[in-house]
């Protein structure tokens, strides 16, 4: 049976390139995801390939090259998906360095990050700032995921944020009643939000998948992706057999 969570034929993070960071090793495994994407009514996905100093650093031409030779296969194959560019960018004290000529999604002016478990609320504060001041959107990465990111009991609230970005600094604007924390902040700065299909599956724990379905309920996520990096993943998570 279907997942009810898929909202569209758009998968928005996706490790689908095959030899760029910790997804698929070969082609022949990312035809395979494809064809499982492509059952589940997926018809664009977002390649996200990881950006870690140190860790992955493919290349912006490598992850073109990746792009361009999968998706010949595709064609080839008959496998209907057409895939679309982006990087999952690490936040950290060298993501700003990274960004001379930063992989926006494809057709948008989002910006994929993650935030690491270890990083501290001041630095996503001032490097999210600092995005939005350079004109990107930060995309935050399966934000249910993320201890620093508290839920909010009454929704988040969306002020004229431009107004006080504008002046160039990074300081809290007057939190609205009924809203607290990072994620408030992050809303108001006009940060968007995916969330995982595999969180609602419990692949990441009880915690993570309650604090995905209150997100969901309180209407934080903008976008949603499955964030597979393997056949198995996406056979779990959209329960196809």
């Amino acid at each position: 049976m279907r997942n009810s969570m898929i909202p569209s034929e758009t998968d928005y993070h996706c490790h689908l390139l095959p030899g760029i960071d910790d997804g698929p090793g070969d082609t022949g495994t990312s035809l395979e995801m494809a064809r499982l994407l492509y059952v589940a009514g997926y018809r664009q996905v977002y390649c996200t390939p990881h950006l870690i100093k140190g860790m992955y650093e493919a290349s912006r031409e490598e992850v073109l090259e990746a792009r361009a030779k999968l998706q010949s296969e595709l064609v080839r194959e008959g496998i209907g998906i057409k895939l679309l560019l982006g990087r999952e960018y690490y936040l950290d004290e060298f993501l700003m360095d990274l960004l001379a000529t930063p992989q926006l999604l494809e057709g948008t002016n989002y910006l994929m990050v993650e935030i690491p478990p270890q990083t501290s609320a001041h630095l996503v504060k001032e490097t999210l700032f600092r995005l939005c001041r350079k004109g990107y959107i930060p995309m935050i990465a399966h934000p249910e995921r993320c201890p620093l990111l508290e839920v909010q009991e009454q929704g988040t609230h969306r002020p004229a944020w431009k107004s006080w970005l504008s002046k160039g600094r990074a300081e809290e604007p007057e939190a609205p009643r009924g809203s607290y924390g990072l994620l408030d902040y992050l809303s108001q700065l006009g940060c968007q939000f995916q969330g995982n299909l595999g969180s609602f599956a419990g692949f990441y724990g009880g915690q993570v998948k309650a604090c995905a379905r209150q997100f969901e309920k309180t209407a934080i996520y903008t976008h949603l992706g499955t964030d597979a990096h393997s056949p198995e993943a996406i056979k779990s998570m959209l329960a196809l057999h």
